[in-house]
């Protein structure tokens, strides 16, 4: 079923023409809360920072009555060079938590802390269905049209992924929890120095404001533990700042096999900075568990999307100061006008009341 997946990666990547023209867009676009990675890329000259802080538990009661409770930090910078379709990411997850165990010794408590993940990839969009912008016009007369459902709306953007995963020390090999209680009854588990991940990402605009996100890959991949690893995710958009997302993740692996489920909300607070909230948990207690954590997401937009766009920073701060000078004399302008017209106003009433006095006169 592994070599299956495989398959289709290469075959996608062969089979697909290249012709997206990738999506840019105004606001953040972040892979935040969710475990899920969009098939978008950020654009040129975007740099985003993706930053989670996480409260982890686990336990295995049937493993040595085994569990642990801990944080987790994991961070991902996504930048776009080169091309619109193409995006690096790199990613990095921290574990700090305490695990404890019984044997027949006795209990015992080990204090630990590394790096669960450490990747460097690349992210590709090979298809983009907006490319054809005709079809996807606001019809002005008719609310129904622009919110109906279409079938074309199916048809999914798609990219590929292709990383680099670096064991980084042997505290959570393969980004396993329990490892350590292995050296008990089993082999010990030494993850290789590098391996690969290799995914396919799949994007949908299902109905205005919902989106549906599908990965599908491998990890780990050429190692003895790789494992197929399915990421199902459906978010909502509200009002522009709010979005909710569910999420589904299979993993199915020699070492863990697994269904987990989680969910969360993101708030927009500018065009370049997002806050979110989020808990995953799985499905069974061989072992169990959850995660619960809030995370930020910011960047730095230097993407040219006109002619005249200022590139630089300092270029960028100076337009910003011009656009606030230019807010401040418009309404210090409107704020004299009104002041004007007011007292236009009380002058034209001053002089009704000396007209009607002098008619009186008369």
């Amino acid at each position: 079923m592994r070599n299956y997946f495989v398959h289709i990666s290469i075959a996608t990547l062969l089979i697909i023409p290249f012709l997206a023209t990738a999506q840019y867009t105004d606001i953040i676009n972040s892979n935040r809360p969710s475990q899920s990675m969009g098939a978008f890329s950020v654009g040129t000259n975007v740099y985003q920072w993706e930053q989670g802080l996480s409260m982890r538990s686990g336990s295995f009661s049937s493993f040595y009555n085994a569990r642990f409770l801990g944080i987790g930090s994991r961070a991902q910078l996504r930048v776009g060079l080169f091309k619109e379709q193409l995006e690096f990411v790199g990613t990095l997850d921290y574990q700090m938590d305490q695990l404890s165990y019984t044997n027949a010794l006795g209990s015992f408590s080990i204090v630990r802390n590394g790096f669960k993940q450490a990747a460097f990839g690349a992210k590709y969009l090979i298809y983009d269905p907006f490319r054809n912008v005709d079809k996807y016009k606001v019809n002005l007369y008719s609310w129904h049209a622009n919110n109906k459902f279409r079938w074309r709306d199916l048809i999914p953007a798609v990219s590929v992924y292709a990383a680099a995963q670096f064991n980084l020390g042997d505290v959570y090999p393969y980004q396993y929890p329990f490892h350590s209680l292995f050296r008990f009854n089993y082999k010990p588990i030494v993850e290789p120095a590098i391996s690969a991940t290799a995914m396919v990402l799949l994007q949908q605009h299902i109905r205005p404001g919902w989106v549906l996100i599908h990965n599908a890959g491998m990890q780990y991949i050429s190692t003895d533990f790789s494992s197929i690893k399915v990421i199902g995710t459906l978010t909502y958009s509200h009002r522009d700042k709010w979005s909710f997302y569910g999420e589904y993740q299979l993993d199915d692996g020699v070492l863990y096999r697994d269904l987990s489920v989680g969910a969360g909300a993101a708030y927009l607070f500018n065009r370049n900075f997002q806050l979110d909230v989020a808990a995953q948990v799985n499905l069974k207690d061989t072992p169990q568990l959850l995660t619960v954590g809030l995370g930020i997401a910011y960047r730095i937009d230097r993407h040219n999307i006109y002619a005249d766009a200022p590139q630089s920073i300092a270029e960028q701060k100076e337009a910003k100061k011009e656009r606030k000078k230019t807010q401040s004399e418009s309404k210090s302008a409107k704020k004299t006008e009104r002041r004007i017209n007011k007292g236009l106003r009380k002058l034209d009433k001053k002089q009704k009341r000396l007209e009607r006095k002098i008619k009186r006169k008369k």
